[in-house]
């Protein structure tokens, strides 16, 4: 009787189709071996010291399956990696991710320039501490530092030009915002007008869509504000991002934050995507 059941149980998968999946067709060890090569020359993986079989895992899973999946330009993906390491505060993990920046073309203003933006999201200690990481790969590679100032404002102007900056972006439900708000707490909408849109999105270097994609990988990244998760969706989709980008933004986030989070991130997404159809 038991040789009959296995008979049966094997006549039954060869009937059965083989499921597809996106991971079929190429050589994922190869491609990791070859995407972190790229990167980071003959220097070994140093997890794979202690632990080799994590260590494999990872590699194939960011350097071959991420690399392969996510839809953004190189610098881009490295510029999100980046944030998300600054975010998460996995500054091992960060000083190898700016090299490998560096390596792949992307400019050091590039790099400086994410960080600066994102101060505004997670606070100064984390992107003071995540420079102290990035300047010490920039010195390492002879780039000197400062870098040059991409400052547009001043304290006469920074306001002006935040909110105009802001309304332009996102249109006139911000002035609908700053009139609902009451008197005691309209220094905080006055904040965020002349920090986060006079002192940092009028920067110079980084567009308007690679700063979207920037902030939009960050807030995903805490994984608490998910209003302004979905307005940061809506606003790198406004800057000319398409959805498939706006998935590689999250692809590329996924090794660094987990699967809970990168749900959560990508039904907010869908839920964007939704209301534009």
């Amino acid at each position: 009787m038991g040789m009959k059941i296995f008979l049966a149980l094997c006549i039954l998968a060869l009937s059965v189709p083989a499921i597809g999946s996106t991971l079929d067709g190429y050589d994922r060890a190869k491609l990791a071996d070859e995407n972190y090569r790229l990167a980071n020359g003959d220097s070994p993986l140093k997890e794979a010291v202690n632990d080799p079989e994590l260590a494999a895992v990872m590699k194939k899973y960011i350097y071959a399956d991420i690399t392969r999946q996510a839809k953004i330009s190189t610098t881009e993906r490295k510029l999100v990696e980046i944030v998300v390491l600054t975010t998460n505060q996995n500054h091992k993990f960060l000083s190898r991710v700016t090299g490998e920046a560096l390596a792949l073309g992307v400019k050091p203003l590039e790099i400086r320039e994410a960080l600066y933006h994102v101060a505004p999201y997670i606070g100064f200690p984390k992107v003071f501490e995540a420079l102290d990481v990035v300047n010490e790969v920039f010195t390492a590679k002879g780039i000197k530092l400062p870098l040059e100032n991409q400052g547009t404002t001043n304290d006469a102007d920074r306001f002006e030009k935040g909110l105009a900056f802001q309304v332009n972006a996102y249109g006139d439900r911000i002035n609908k915002m700053r009139d609902a708000t009451p008197d005691y707490q309209k220094h905080l909408q006055d904040d965020l007008s002349a920090f986060c849109f006079g002192d940092t999105y009028t920067r110079g270097t980084l567009d308007m869509k690679t700063r979207e994609m920037v902030t939009m990988a960050v807030i995903g990244t805490l994984g608490t504000a998910e209003a302004q998760y979905k307005s940061h969706v809506l606003g790198t989709l406004e800057a000319g991002a398409t959805n498939e980008e706006v998935i590689g933004v999250i692809t590329t986030m996924n090794p660094y934050i987990g699967f809970p989070r990168t749900l959560n991130a990508l039904r907010i997404a869908n839920e964007v995507f939704d209301s534009r159809k």
